[in-house]
């Protein structure tokens, strides 16, 4: 035992103990974040969206660190996600003030929870290093832990000079995937006397060591849930077989999401639920979110030995490799089977697009993948009353001309009864996002939603979409305009209010100059459920929008806080 303890010992310090010259010392020493402009790095240009280099100019890291430490990246529309990513990956000059070096760690934070973990190692490459900030090597070794290049990431971990937590927790974990648990477990004194390693790691190795070679399902049971909560506890929860549970999600990082999708050694269920996570958050194309819905080959049974009669099937508990994982899989499975009959599919489409809720995101990335089902879609009496509904769909998805072809089956003849208000909602929908800019579309679409709209939903909603279309556009008809200055108007006032000192604040820095500072207020009051606020306060921000040049995403956001898709016929 003595002699086992003594080869741990030597095996961990073997990987840590460099020693440091008293010249390069001194150049540790004297390093530190005033002597560059780390907030002058940055991964986009002025090309791929970038805001201006003076985008703090007039905020203090007074105002900015309570606004940075309370923001939260976590299911953003896309278009907060997209001025959220801009503000954080764009160069710029240094706010004004002292507390730069928690701010920027806070500006690290923000970019390693949106998921944007390639961008990040660039950017802290070229940042000295500091407290509170994930070095560039610590995630290079993160992003190959989670995919799956165990022996490049302990390469790394060995290679590595410093000596911190999570860097002497990282080789435990390594000792611990090659079976050496005396090291394993001399790593993890190291790293609990160097900060707080993630306790889950610790369970995660004993539970390691002490599983038998031919566990019992009690065995299994005794395990802890798979936590993907970092590169190094997916690595160990998928090299120990750990069950995947629902804790197992919370809050994960969409871009491990996006890495632990993209291996071949997890299970179709596991590799739908990442892609999906990775999706929802602005990381996946529909097109990479497809494979990973894609059917596992079924292995064939093992053909007869020749002169000996075949073996008589055994049926077996073994689960089906492609079970559907949820209802859109389901709808997917229905559409790639020839022998589904299109009444079938049309209710297995439908719906799987209901199972998005209130997610206008989950509604449109699910839109956007069924869309190839949805344009094969030809018998009327299978389409039933649903022709305007898969419009909306076809919308949320980008295709125009689909959507068009849904809205007019009630125009052919033995088609379902046309639903006016809904038939008028897309067409709406298409004025107010850009995609038809005709003032003639403008005046029919408005005159139809003010002579459609019935009951106090359709009224309330038909005078929001008026109203954006309005401020945006300036054309209505005039049954419109009469529609809206009645008692229609008065639902615009209904919902949840900017408060006055948030308005003041965004208004004062997308005028004044101070873009980030006013861009990230935006995001922090509306970022998640604009369509919760009342319309007249989405109306204002989206003229201010458009007043300071972001027509584009005013248009975008107009469309989003109506929470277009949940209108029901």
């Amino acid at each position: 035992m003595f002699k086992q303890s003594l080869t741990a010992i030597a095996a961990v310090l073997a990987v840590s103990a460099v020693p440091v010259t008293a010249s390069a010392q001194s150049f540790l020493e004297s390093t530190g974040l005033g002597d560059i402009d780390p907030w002058g790095v940055g991964t986009i240009s002025r090309a791929d969206g970038a805001l201006p280099l003076t985008m703090w100019e007039g905020s203090t890291t007074e105002d900015l660190l309570p606004l940075f430490a309370r923001l939260n990246p976590r299911g953003l529309t896309p278009t907060m996600n997209t001025f959220l990513r801009r503000v954080l990956l764009s160069p710029s000059r240094a706010p004004e003030g002292a507390g730069a070096d928690q701010l920027l760690a806070q500006r690290m934070r923000l970019i390693w929870s949106l998921g944007e973990l390639e961008a990040y190692e660039e950017i802290a490459r070229q940042l000295p290093d500091a407290d509170g900030i994930l070095s560039a090597r610590e995630a290079r070794i993160e992003m190959q832990f989670l995919r799956g290049n165990l022996a490049s990431a302990c390469s790394n971990v060995r290679a590595s000079t410093e000596a911190n937590a999570y860097l002497y927790a990282a080789r435990a974990g390594c000792f611990a995937l090659e079976g050496n648990y005396s090291s394993a477990n001399l790593a993890l004194e190291l790293a609990a006397e160097l900060g707080t390693p993630d306790p889950w790691i610790t369970t995660a190795i004993g539970a390691m060591q002490t599983m038998p070679a031919e566990p019992t399902e009690r065995d299994i049971e005794r395990l802890p849930a798979a936590s993907f909560a970092s590169g190094l506890t997916t690595a160990l929860s998928l090299a120990g077989n750990f069950p995947v549970r629902d804790e197992s999600f919370q809050g994960l990082n969409p871009g491990f999401a996006r890495e632990i999708s993209g291996r071949n050694d997890i299970s179709r269920a596991l590799r739908i639920q990442m892609a999906d996570v990775a999706t929802f958050a602005g990381l996946m194309t529909t097109q990479e979110r497809s494979s990973a819905y894609r059917l596992e080959p079924v292995p064939a049974p093992p053909l007869p030995v020749a002169g000996e009669a075949p073996a008589e099937t055994e049926e077996t508990d073994a689960p089906d490799i492609n079970a559907p994982v949820n209802a859109l899989d389901e709808a997917l499975q229905l559409a790639a089977d020839r022998g589904t009959e299109e009444a079938d599919l049309v209710v297995a489409i439908r719906r799987a697009l209901a199972q998005s809720g209130s997610n206008t995101v989950h509604f449109s990335e699910n839109a956007r993948l069924l869309l190839p089902v949805m344009t094969r879609l030809r018998d009327l009496d299978a389409l039933d009353q649903n022709g305007e509904y898969f419009a909306i769909a076809a919308f949320a998805a980008g295709d125009q001309r689909q959507a068009t072809r849904f809205q007019r089956v009630s125009e052919i003849e033995g088609g379902p009864e046309p639903d006016l208000f809904l038939k008028a909602w897309v067409d709406g929908l298409r004025v107010l996002s850009g995609t038809d800019r005709s003032p003639a579309s403008a005046r029919l679409a408005s005159t139809q939603l003010a002579q459609a709209a019935s009951g106090d939903g359709q009224t309330a909603a038909a005078a929001e979409l008026l109203y954006s279309l309005l401020m945006v556009d300036g054309v209505l008809s005039h049954e419109a305009r009469d529609f809206l200055s009645g008692s229609a108007g008065d639902t615009l006032s209904e919902g949840d209010q900017l408060d006055i000192q948030t308005q003041i604040l965004l208004t004062s820095g997308l005028r004044g100059g101070s873009t980030g500072e006013g861009l990230l207020r935006l995001v922090s009051a509306l970022g998640r459920r604009p369509d919760t606020y009342a319309p007249e306060d989405i109306v204002d921000v989206i003229e201010l929008l458009r007043a300071t040049g972001y027509t584009t995403e005013a248009r975008a956001l107009a469309v989003e806080a109506l929470g277009f898709h949940q209108i029901r016929n």
